[in-house]
């Protein structure tokens, strides 16, 4: 009878972790629904660098129609012609050329994976037009790695080189920042920077809690766009970091509710919950940066379970966070 009941508890902990995983896959989009819609990526980079640089001129010009948002109406200009030759002579740019086609020789599931993130998109948010993208070398521009002009969307690829890279190294890129910096990652900051460009809802954020909504409501759309992604690659957190934010959550909940900080507009507070970096100060070592980021997507996501008639659409145009915060139900 015992052993009966110990494996009957064993179930009913699986049971509960199953369901806990399962509540998190939302808002989940109905396949057959989904229009479809097919990325081809084209590369800038490539094209440029393949070019003979005996003939560079005439060069440019085969490659004008495909790329002639990077070209400009004019790409036999002396001036313009002498500026890409010295880039594409340039022996370090050339080097970070030589990985980024190492490492990306194709971009084969770059493509599925963006073609299946703006179905997803389309079906969500209906009305929006999708950009064209285009991918390029930018001599490490990690300032911006993707970035959206108008219709056209550009990726640098060599700011996806890898965490390992001796050269993010040598620029003093801190490694909290350089994990990031994966081939896995591109579709994350590509979905956002639609999301930043397309409907994040820009209100006054005077409190914590404002920002820890706004930040919360783009990690449940990135939940819709990109379901197949890790939480670990959406909030950029190792595994081990991760884990120590869910083990702590009720923690850090207490923490915000009992020193009042909800509602708190200390600027220097609210940045040390929000800011990137190795760790969250005063919560140690071990702990994830933007732990308030990390709260906020929880608050969010209960309110997606609890309000299962909102739409993620619907759900980013509720400005006021504490309308989020109350509807949410949210007890860690």
């Amino acid at each position: 009878m015992k052993n009966k009941i110990i494996v009957l508890q064993i179930i009913f902990i699986v049971i509960l972790a199953s369901c806990s995983r399962q509540k998190y896959k939302i808002p989940q989009a109905d396949v057959k629904d989904i229009p479809e819609v097919k990325v081809n990526i084209h590369r800038y980079g490539k094209a440029l660098f393949q070019l003979d640089t005996a003939h560079f001129a005439e060069g440019l010009k085969s490659i004008h129609k495909e790329f002639r948002f990077f070209l400009g109406d004019n790409p036999d200009g002396e001036q313009n012609i002498r500026q890409l030759l010295d880039y594409v002579s340039d022996t370090q740019i050339i080097s970070i050329y030589h990985k980024t086609m190492e490492v990306f020789p194709d971009v084969d599931h770059l493509e599925e994976s963006l073609s299946d993130a703006f179905s997803r998109y389309r079906y969500f948010f209906p009305g929006h037009t999708l950009p064209g993208v285009y991918t390029y070398v930018s001599d490490i521009y990690y300032e911006a790695p993707v970035m959206k002009k108008d219709t056209v969307l550009i990726i640098a690829l060599d700011d996806y080189l890898g965490a390992d890279f001796p050269i993010y190294r040598a620029l003093g890129i801190p490694l909290y920042r350089a994990k990031c910096m994966q081939p896995d990652h591109i579709p994350v900051d590509v979905m956002k920077t639609l999301y930043n460009d397309e409907l994040a809802v820009h209100s006054k954020m005077k409190t914590l809690l404002d920002r820890m909504i706004y930040e919360g409501k783009l990690l449940v759309y990135l939940d819709a766009v990109l379901p197949g992604m890790p939480d670990t690659a959406k909030i950029c957190y190792t595994g081990r970091k991760m884990q120590w934010a869910i083990d702590h959550e009720k923690e850090i909940w207490g923490f915000l509710v009992e020193n009042k900080l909800l509602f708190s507009t200390d600027y220097q507070m609210i940045s040390k919950l929000m800011q990137d970096g190795p760790f969250t100060n005063g919560f140690g070592n071990q702990s994830p940066s933007r732990l308030g980021v990390f709260m906020g997507w929880q608050i969010v996501r209960e309110f997606m379970i609890n309000n299962p008639d909102v739409s993620p659409k619907q759900m980013l145009e509720i400005t006021d966070s504490q309308t989020i915060l109350e509807r949410s139900r949210y007890k860690p």
